[in-house]
Formats: structure tokens, sequence, C-alpha cells
């Protein structure tokens, strides 16, 4: 009785690892979602500002320009829930968003709402969202346009 015990306890032990190990080899070729996250997002920027330019706006103002610019995102059409997805060009099946555009609609923004937040600022603030979304893996490595996405 204790031999068929004993044999069971290890047929379960086989079985169990087996099947943990499939599950971990299926999982290891999946990739991880990239979410972006907004305070994330404003620290990173925030932390890395050149002095002249953290000397003249505010951790709340970082905040603004970045939430600008993603609903820049979303009205050209590179947002999509969570995931980057025209003035956007697309090459292929690479999106490209055109960061000269975007530094347009938000200081265009700015002036809109009375913000006094130089243009310099924003082109600054802007590509430093641009090393943030490279870092996180959210876009391809940017170009001299802009920031990318792999649409597919």
């Amino acid at each position: 009785m204790w031999i068929v015990l004993g044999v069971g306890a290890v047929l379960v032990i086989i079985v169990a690892f087996v099947a943990v190990g499939m599950a971990v080899g299926r999982m290891e070729n999946e990739t991880v979602p990239n979410i972006y996250r907004l305070p994330d997002a404003v620290d990173f920027v925030a932390e890395r500002l050149p002095t002249e330019v953290a000397a003249r706006v505010s951790y709340d103002d970082v905040r603004q320009i970045l939430t600008w610019h993603l609903d820049w995102f979303n009205e050209i059409g590179l947002a999509a829930g969570a995931e980057l997805g025209d003035s956007a060009v697309t090459i292929g099946d690479t999106t490209t968003a055109d960061l000269d555009a975007a530094i347009d609609a938000i200081v265009a923004h700015s002036v809109d709402m009375s913000i006094a937040i130089e243009p310099v600022d924003i082109v600054v603030i802007l590509d430093l969202q641009s090393q943030y979304l490279d870092q996180i893996g959210a876009v391809s490595p940017t170009s001299h346009n802009g920031p990318t996405s792999q649409n597919g």
C-alpha cells in the first residue's frame, strides 16, 4: 500500500512539473504589453529637464504638455486605447508621428489656453517624452521625425 501511495505521489509531482514547464515555455515567447503611465512619464521628463527649462516650467506644466501630446496622438489616429498605433506618415507598415506637427499643435493649444510656456520648453519636453516612449518600448526607436508604431 505504501508503495502505491509513493508511486502515485511521484506521478503527481512529475505531471505538475511537466504542466508548469509547458506553461512557462508558452509564456516565455509572449511579449509583455507596453503600458504608458502618465505619472511615470512626468517623473521621467521632469528629472531630465535641463536646469534652464526646469526654472521656467512647473511639474504641472510638464503633466499638461504630456497630456496634450497624448491627446494629439489620439486626434491624429496614432493612439488606440493604450497603444500607440496622420500628421502621421505611413511608410510600409510603420507609422511615424511628425514631431514638428505635434509641437505646432501643442504650442497653439497653450496659446489658446493662455498658458505662457516657451516653444523651446515644449520641444525639450516632447523630446524627453519620445525618449520615455523608447525606453518603455511603446514605440520603435525614434527617427528624426518622432516616435513610430508598428501596425500589425
